[in-house]
């Protein structure tokens, strides 16, 4: 998974941020609807730290854990800056090795969409049960076949960003037989009198509710709420476009 290396600057400059910004928002009221008082939280693929940082300002115990070192650079300075404690760790989704250590579990903006198979996605969601407390929540999202296929390739190249310092362009295709996204990023940073130019490619797989619902029966977890729509804990429809689940150890 080599990714988000170049990309993590232009990562911390764009919008990206303001999906966990959003989450760090309504999870109160999620912990309340499910009658939740966690004291220690693990957000997987933490990313440059805003969930984390924000949960640790509200007053709970947070480990974030990420494969990119270089948005975890990030993550530290934004940490140190809001003057909180969070302990970050890098570490492989895939290979989590807590053991019984946290009330609950997050993982944003279709981070688990990353892992292109099914049993990528089993161990990842073997490593949140093991390293949960007994009925401790896990709550992520998931981009849908329908948000990848449809509405990443709603617009198969645009700008994401451009400032005087920053030029960004995605290019977006999917592939039905494997129902895989791949996102091309292509990005200019201004150094000085010249530019520096970088290219990454991001992939995500789309799965069906019933696959992901199998992997989290599979290791034991029982499902609480699936929802297309986290703000109004709405049902998934057949053009939902990003899923929301909880579940319980």
């Amino acid at each position: 998974m080599n990714v988000y290396k170049k990309f993590a600057y232009l990562y911390v400059k764009g919008r990206y941020s303001h999906f966990s910004e959003k989450m760090a928002e309504i999870l109160p009221t999620i912990l309340e609807n499910f009658n939740i008082q966690p004291q220690r939280i693990l957000d997987i693929a933490c990313g440059e730290g805003t969930f984390a940082v924000e949960m640790a300002k509200r007053g709970f115990q947070v480990v974030g854990v990420d494969i990119s070192k270089e948005m975890l650079k990030f993550a530290e300075e934004k940490a140190k800056n809001e003057n909180v404690n969070v302990k970050f760790i890098c570490r492989d989704m895939r290979s989590l090795d807590f053991d019984r250590e946290f009330d609950l579990a997050t993982c944003w903006f279709d981070s688990l969409n990353y892992l292109l198979t099914l049993e990528e996605l089993e161990k990842a969601f073997a490593g949140v049960y093991k390293a949960l407390k007994e009925e401790g929540l896990f709550i992520f999202d998931m981009n849908t076949k329908y948000g990848l296929a449809v509405g990443w390739s709603r617009y198969s190249c645009h700008i994401e960003q451009e400032t005087e310092d920053i030029f960004e362009i995605h290019q977006v295709s999917y592939d039905f037989e494997t129902n895989i996204a791949t996102l091309r990023i292509i990005g200019f940073i201004r150094n000085g009198e010249t530019w520096i130019r970088l290219d990454e490619e991001h992939k995500e797989k789309g799965y069906t509710l019933r696959e992901i619902r199998d992997c989290l029966k599979r290791v034991g977890f029982k499902e609480l709420a699936c929802w297309g729509s986290i703000k109004d804990m709405s049902e998934p429809q057949p053009d939902t476009r990003r899923v929301f689940f909880v579940v319980q150890k």
